[in-house]
């Protein structure tokens, strides 16, 4: 019986322990209000700049000649750039490769989907020595790629963007 008395007191005592009190105002319909404006620091409002320019006299530097240009070194630097590039023929791109394995009429299967899906593109074919490996256009940066390759990565799952060298001239 006792047991059940302190078991009744200790129930009741956690019910009531967790009730949310609430404090009832006069008037809930009003809200808060406080003027904290004494206490905001006061700031002049600047002068505009307008102003100021309409009254100076504006003076024209088109006479002016440089005293320290470097047109002439900057152009040296681009012309050694230039001789020194002259005989690379490639720069680094990507391309996108939809198809790479043993079977060449499946390359040629996946060369005639390209065309389907990307009617302006040139898909190469190429023997790699085991595989077949059939590749789709040139971009610059892996950005540039990203289009197309979301439009083929829905028919050729396993297509993938890779660094190829792209040969000009």
């Amino acid at each position: 019986m006792i047991r059940k008395i302190a078991y009744c007191l200790i129930v009741s005592l956690a019910v009531f322990s967790c009730k949310s009190t609430s404090v009832s105002t006069s008037g809930d319909t009003e809200k808060y209000k406080e003027d904290i404006s004494k206490l905001r620091p006061q700031h002049e409002k600047p002068v505009m700049a307008e102003q100021n320019l309409t009254d100076e006299v504006k003076e024209d530097y088109s006479s002016v000649q440089p005293s320290h240009h470097v047109t002439g070194e900057l152009d040296n630097a681009l012309n050694s750039i230039d001789e020194l590039r002259k005989d690379v023929n490639f720069i680094d791109g990507f391309t996108i490769q939809v198809y790479s394995g043993t079977n060449s009429e499946e390359a040629r299967l996946s060369r005639g989907k390209v065309y389907s899906i990307l009617p302006e593109s040139n898909p190469t074919m190429k023997f790699e020595e085991p595989n077949f490996k059939v590749k789709v256009g040139k971009y610059y940066s892996r950005i540039e790629a990203r289009r197309p390759y979301a439009q083929l990565k829905k028919k050729f799952p396993n297509a993938i963007i890779i660094p190829e060298r792209i040969y000009i001239r």
